[in-house]
């Protein structure tokens, strides 16, 4: 007696794959999220330093700009592009800041600094981008819908 069976592995593969795609297409939008880059505040720094450039190809979605500080350039990763706009940043060659952030090197070997706060010199004027545990203050789906978000993140 054969006690052996043939077993179709194209009927069994076939809703397992079927499956497995199911739930990396599920799973897409978490996986581009860890693929953000991370706030650390181990490598926190304060730089001040002149703008030397808006950045017109930006880091992962990201407004950037040059900031020239003594004989260093870096490149300061501000926030996506449509909260830049909302809060009505502007980055303008010539203006004197100061940035507090988390510095890195960028794929391409930059030194790099994801930015937390930001102070325009001239005018004094401090913009938050992150909260206290360094959280991204675009992370909060409330405020995507805000009018009021210029407000609110902007202290004197």
């Amino acid at each position: 007696m054969n006690v052996y069976k043939k077993i179709d592995l194209t009927a069994t593969l076939t809703p397992h794959v079927f499956l497995f795609a199911i739930l990396l297409l599920a799973n897409a939008p978490f996986a581009y999220a860890n693929n953000n880059i991370g706030y650390d505040e181990n490598t926190e720094v304060v730089v001040k330093g002149t703008i030397r450039q808006s950045l017109m190809s930006p880091y992962m979605r990201f407004q950037c700009i040059s900031l020239q500080s003594g004989s260093q350039n870096f490149r300061v990763i501000i926030a996506p592009r449509w909260i830049v706009k909302r809060m009505g940043l502007k980055f303008y060659k010539g203006i004197k800041i100061e940035v507090v952030g988390s510095k890195f090197f960028c794929r391409d070997g930059r030194l790099c600094i994801l930015t937390r706060s930001l102070k325009f010199l001239p005018s004094g004027r401090n913009v938050v981008l992150r909260d206290k545990t360094c959280r991204p203050i675009w992370q909060d789906l409330s405020l995507r819908n805000s009018s009021c978000l210029h407000i609110f993140y902007h202290s004197p």
